[in-house]
C-alpha cells in the first residue's frame, strides 16, 4: 500500500555553526541513538535580511565519523549553491520584496544491527511560485564504516531496480484509482519516474524489525518525480522477499 509521506522541506547554511549538543552520546559504536536525534539547530540571517536559513543535524556515534562527513560536506554543497543563486541578475531585488529561506532537517530514520539510515527533508525559496523541495538520504554501513548507495547494496543493480520498479507501480497505479484521494499522476508519468537504471531510486529509508534486521525498503520521490508537486513527496514500501536473492552475500544477514 502506497504511503504518502508529506516531508518537512530542506536547505543548508551559510557560515551556520551548530553546536551539536556537546559530543556524541553513546559508549560505543553499537549503542543505540536516543529518541531524540536532532541536537543541533540554529537560524541565521544574511546580507541585510535578504534571506534565512535554518539547520539541524543528527545525533551520531564515534563510530559513524565517515557518516557525519559526508553529511557535512554535503551541507556544504548546498549552502554554497544556495549563496551562489543569490548572485544572479535581479535576484537581490527579489529577496529583498521577499526574503529567501533556506531549510535543511537531517535526522536518523532507522537504525539496524548492520546499518544507520539519515533522511534529509527540507525545501529552498528563491523566489519562485513555491519553496523547491529537497529530499535526500544517506545510508551508512556500520561494519565497513562507509556510506552505502542503493547499487553497493546488490550483486545485480538493474535487476533490483526492476523489482522496486514493479513494486512501485502497482502502488502508484493503485493509488491513481483511490476514491477517497486520487493520486495527481498518470501512469505515463509514474513509468518514467520509476524507470530502473536512471537513479530513481536513490533516495530510501530502511523498514527495521523487532529482530535489529532490514525488512524491507522504503523508497522516497521527490515531488514531480512520480506526481505533480500538489501531490507532495510519495514513498512505496518494498518488502525484502521482492529483491533479496539480488543482495550481495555480505549483506544478506543483514535483512529479512
Amino acid at each position: 500500500m502506497l504511503v504518502r509521506h508529506i516531508l518537512s522541506l530542506v536547505f543548508a547554511t551559510a557560515g551556520l555553526v551548530a553546536c551539536r549538543d556537546g559530543a556524541d552520546r553513546t559508549n560505543d559504536g553499537d549503542t543505540p541513538p536516543p529518541a531524540k536525534t536532532d541536537v543541533a539547530k540554529d537560524t541565521q540571517s544574511g546580507r541585510e535580511g535578504l534571506y534565512t536559513m535554518e539547520l539541524k543535524l543528527p545525533d551520531l556515534p564515534p563510530k559513524a565519523a565517515p557518516l557525519r562527513g559526508a553529511i557535512d560536506r554535503y551541507v556544504e554543497r548546498q549552502k554554497e549553491s544556495f549563496l551562489a543563486s543569490l548572485d544572479a541578475p535581479g535576484a537581490t531585488a527579489r529577496a529583498r520584496e521577499l526574503p529567501w529561506d533556506l531549510n535543511l532537517d537531517i535526522a536518523v530514520a532507522a537504525r539496524t544491527d548492520r546499518f544507520i539510515n539519515v533522511q534529509v527533508d527540507g525545501s529552498a525559496f528563491t523566489g519562485g511560485a513555491h519553496p523547491a523541495p529537497i529530499v535526500d538520504s544517506f545510508t551508512y554501513d556500520l561494519d565497513d564504516q562507509r556510506v552505502v548507495g542503493i547499487n553497493d547494496l546488490f550483486d545485480d543493480p538493474h535487476a533490483a531496480e526492476s523489482a522496486f520498479a514493479a513494486e512501485a507501480r502497482r502502488q502508484l497505479l493503485t493509488a491513481l484509482d483511490d476514491q477517497d484521494e486520487p493520486l495527481a499522476s498518470d501512469s505515463a508519468q509514474i513509468d518514467e519516474g520509476t524507470a530502473p537504471g536512471k537513479d530513481h531510486f536513490r533516495v530510501f529509508s530502511l523498514l527495521t524489525g523487532p529482530d535489529d534486521k532490514v525488512h524491507g525498503l522504503t523508497f522516497i520521490f521527490p515531488p514531480y518525480q512520480v506526481a505533480s508537486y500538489a501531490a507532495g513527496p510519495q514513498a512505496v514500501d518494498v518488502p525484502s522477499e521482492s529483491f533479496s536473492a539480488y543482495l550481495k552475500p555480505e549483506y544478506r544477514e543483514a535483512f529479512r
